[in-house]
C-alpha cells in the first residue's frame, strides 16, 4: 500500500486558531492579529483546544492519495461518510493482470498461499477471457473480480473527521488493512502538521503531554 498527502489546508494553524477565536474576537484584523501572536501563546491555545468545541477543526482539509489498497478495504472506507472520495473504477478500467493482497496468516502457509495465488489466477483467466475471447465489457466482466483485488482511491478528510476515525481505527481491534492504511494517513499529516499529533491521537492511549513545538 501506498498513501501519499497531495493537498493540505495551508497556513493551518492560524486558520485553525482564527476559527476557533471568531466568536471571542471582534477586531476586523483579527487574523492578522493572531498571525502575530508568539509560538509559545499559539501552541497554548492549541493545547487548549484539544478539549472544548470540535467546529473550529472542520476548516482544515487533508487530501491523501490511496494506492494498491484492497476492495475490501475501500467498502469499509466510504463508509465515513463525511469524507470526499474518487475511485479506480472497475467498470470502465480492464482490470486483466490485476494485483491483490494475501492476507499475512495465508502469506505464512504455503499451501494456503498456493491455494490462494491458484484461486487469483483462475479469476484472472477466466476474466481476460470475459474480456478477449467474447469482447464482454468491463462493466460485466468485473462481476468475477475478488475482494482482495488492488485499487486506487483518492480520499478527503478534515481535522475533525480524521480525530474521530483515530479513535476506532488505531484500535487494535481494526481491521488489519484498515489500521495500517491510518497509521500512514496520520504519519503524512504529521510530516507536514507536527502540531496535529495530539489531535490525531485517541486521549485514551496519548501519553501525559502530547504537546510539540510548532513547525
Amino acid at each position: 500500500m501506498k498513501v501519499e498527502l497531495i493537498s493540505y489546508t495551508p497556513d493551518a494553524v492560524n486558520l485553525l486558531l482564527f476559527t476557533k477565536n471568531t466568536r471571542l474576537m471582534d477586531d476586523d484584523d483579527a487574523y492578522e492579529k493572531i498571525k502575530s501572536w508568539p509560538e509559545e501563546k499559539k501552541q497554548e491555545e492549541l493545547d487548549y483546544m484539544l478539549n472544548t468545541i470540535r467546529s473550529s477543526w472542520e476548516f482544515i482539509d487533508y487530501v491523501f492519495n490511496i494506492r494498491e489498497v484492497t476492495r475490501g478495504f475501500t467498502h469499509q472506507f466510504v463508509r465515513t461518510r463525511q469524507g470526499s472520495y474518487a475511485q479506480q473504477s472497475q467498470r470502465t478500467v480492464d482490470m486483466s493482470g490485476f494485483n491483490y493482497y494475501v492476507p499475512e496468516r495465508i502469506e505464512k502457509d504455503l499451501t494456503a498461499k498456493e491455494i490462494y495465488d491458484d484461486g487469483m489466477e483462475m479469476i484472472n483467466e477466466f476474466y481476460e477471457r470475459l474480456r478477449t475471447e467474447l469482447n464482454m465489457p468491463a462493466e460485466d466482466a468485473r462481476g468475477l473480480l475478488p475482494t482482495n483485488i488492488h485499487t486506487n482511491i483518492v480520499a478527503k478528510f478534515n481535522l475533525r473527521t480524521l480525530s474521530e476515525m483515530a479513535k476506532s481505527r488505531l484500535s487494535p481491534r481494526a481491521q488489519g488493512e484498515y489500521q495500517q492504511v491510518f497509521k500512514l494517513m496520520k504519519k503524512r499529516v504529521e510530516e507536514v502538521h507536527p502540531w496535529a499529533k495530539p489531535f490525531l491521537t485517541p486521549t485514551e492511549w496519548a501519553a501525559p503531554s502530547m504537546s510539540k513545538p510548532l513547525n
